[in-house]
């Protein structure tokens, strides 16, 4: 690269590394104080059609990920994530306010006061975390149906999108690979792609899951709730920082040592034909100790076709749910 090019590619890297506020093109374009250009010739410089035709990420990732496939089992966690933007006129953004009518308080009629008009982009990522916790992010924007109108963009849902991301990722053939989302995630469509990538999911069940039976005849996979007293549950303890798959996790230095406490779940597993879906394991679990009646909202039932994972594995598993979710707060906070 030439001079210009190079400052342009510095300008970049001090951002990241003296960044004092939001990561902005403003603040990149400004970071050697010496040299500021428009945050316009930032943006040129990243879309120029030269990067993508180097392709210089892709040979990095694999060969991260064929180094890493040695060491133990690939954790892909998927999520949308929300972006705030407080412009009227913004393409490919929709509102997310609570516009429901609330009785009208004595005095309102009088308030000036407005609120500012508020709505979001959303993403879709696909969080790979290697052996050795490194994290690997993919994303896929969410287009309006307005938007895609506009510019001939076919839409696709939310589950279709991380479909999709899980479709793209390019891990070693014979790599352990755990798929981990959300209810969003429990469909048909996202299951087929793992299972014809070779990948296990867990993922929580949605409240139309049914057993397998004869129609009219499948009995809902929460109606197990009911017999929540007669279940055989089981004590498991999970240390965040010794666990099995502590390794994936990132921890203050104030979680880590023997003096913290484990946090202990009440579960039960058992093995079951679930209708559309097939074989597979579903646990039971709470974090209520003598808990007399189970609701949904007290047990959290957990659906995995990865049949020789035992109890305590499955729960630590999908416990690392909440890494993509400091991901986002990153994202979000620090970058």
């Amino acid at each position: 690269m030439g001079e210009f090019w190079t400052a342009m590619a510095m300008r970049l890297m001090l951002a990241f590394i003296f960044h004092r506020t939001r990561m902005s093109c403003s603040f990149a374009a400004g970071a050697i104080a010496s040299e500021p250009v428009h945050r316009s010739q930032l943006t040129r410089y990243l879309a120029r059609s030269r990067w993508k035709k180097m392709n210089i990420n892709d040979p990095l990732r694999n060969k991260l990920f064929e180094l890493e496939s040695r060491k133990g089992a690939f954790i892909v966690l998927v999520d949308g994530t929300l972006v705030g933007q407080s412009g009227k006129l913004t393409e490919n953004t929709y509102s997310t306010g609570n516009r429901s009518k609330r009785p009208r308080k004595k005095g309102s009629r009088y308030n000036k006061y407005k609120r500012a008009p508020r709505s979001c982009h959303q993403f879709i990522f696909c969080l790979v975390i290697t052996p050795s916790g490194h994290r690997i992010p993919y994303y896929l924007p969410h287009y309006t149906k307005e938007y895609c109108q506009t510019h001939g963009i076919t839409p696709m849902s939310t589950t279709r999108s991380g479909a999709k991301l899980v479709e793209q990722l390019d891990l070693p053939s014979k790599a352990e690979v755990y798929v981990i989302g959300d209810t969003a995630f429990d469909s048909h469509e996202f299951h087929k792609v793992c299972e014809k990538k070779g990948f296990y999911w867990i993922n929580p069940v949605n409240s139309s899951r049914v057993f397998s039976g004869q129609h009219g005849e499948r009995p809902q996979v929460r109606a197990r709730l009911k017999d929540w007293n007669s279940l055989s549950l089981k004590s498991v303890k999970i240390h965040m920082s010794t666990s099995e798959y502590a390794s994936y996790r990132r921890l203050s230095r104030w979680r880590i040592g023997s003096k913290m406490k484990p946090r202990i779940y009440y579960a039960y597993k058992e093995t079951r034909d679930v209708h559309s879906v097939g074989s597979v394991q579903l646990v039971y679990s709470t974090t209520k100790k003598n808990l007399a009646k189970a609701t949904p909202d007290d047990v959290k039932i957990i659906m995995t076709n990865a049949k020789h994972l035992s109890l305590g594995q499955i729960i630590d598993l999908y416990s690392l749910r909440w890494q993509i979710e400091l991901f986002f707060k990153e994202l979000k906070s620090r970058l």
